[in-house]
């Protein structure tokens, strides 16, 4: 009797791990990170990419980001992966997104990465910029762009401070919900300014960043600019041994600028 030889089925998965390095202005959003009774009040960056994905792939996915931005907050390179089984070319799925997103959000760059990569825990490092204008006069264009601050500020005295801040230290002090984290330290690799005119520009760059931490650092170094904080109290204030409270500098200053990662 002849014995039938039947061949399985072999079907070629077409699970890819999708990299999306995005910009977005964050003026009209309540934050990155999607609320969990998200309304339309409470619209965010993430829950827009994430119905975009939908209508694309026409099902439910959940992205990884590499870090959450507070309300007002901007971003020029925030960076976002998510797992779907697709043969849609990269070049239309980057297309179809930007064309499904709103204009203050746009995909910069797509590329396919390994199916482990993940966005956050892979991150080296992430570089933050804050914005001042320094002027007596505020101003209507930039008023969503930047942090208004009329007095006087001593460039050179927030200088000092932010050497001070440098290197691998525990910020506890300049925390949101400090109890929520197993440690609070965390490594400050460089803090540079720019002066342009009326506008001084921070940059910030360290491994991890705690939640507010950017924001409460530059409202701290602000107050030493403008002579609140004596300079011989930094050191104490960081260390926790003299009294500080904090008040987060606006998010509209600030922006996300850059991710670092090893193989991306």
């Amino acid at each position: 009797m002849r014995t039938l030889c039947i061949s399985p089925i072999i079907t070629k998965s077409m699970k890819k791990n999708i990299f999306l390095e995005i910009e977005y202005l964050g003026t009209g959003y309540f934050g990155f990170q999607i609320q969990v009774h998200e309304s339309r009040s409470e619209v965010t960056v993430q829950g827009l990419i994430e119905k975009a994905i939908e209508k694309l792939f026409k099902q439910k996915v959940r992205i990884v980001y590499a870090g959450r931005t507070d309300r007002g907050v901007h971003a020029k390179g925030q960076v976002v992966n998510f797992i779907v089984d697709t043969s849609i070319p990269l070049n239309n799925i980057k297309a179809a997104l930007n064309t499904l997103l709103p204009l203050d959000i746009r995909i910069k760059r797509l590329k396919k990465v390994s199916l482990d990569f993940h966005a956050r825990f892979w991150a080296k490092s992430k570089l933050y910029e804050y914005v001042i204008l320094n002027r007596d006069e505020p101003s209507v264009f930039d008023k969503d762009f930047s942090w208004h601050v009329a007095e006087k500020l001593d460039l050179d005295k927030m200088k000092k401070a932010a050497k001070k801040l440098t290197g691998k230290k525990d910020f506890v002090v300049f925390a949101k919900e400090a109890k929520r984290y197993k440690t609070c330290v965390r490594k400050i690799k460089e803090i540079r300014f720019k002066k342009k005119g009326n506008f001084i520009h921070i940059y910030i760059e360290a491994d991890g960043f705690l939640r507010s931490m950017v924001r409460n650092i530059m409202a701290f170094l602000v107050r030493v600019g403008l002579g609140k904080i004596k300079l011989s109290d930094v050191g104490g204030i960081i260390k926790g041994k003299l009294p500080y409270a904090n008040k987060p500098a606006p998010g509209s200053g600030l922006y996300l600028v850059k991710v670092n990662y090893e193989e991306v």
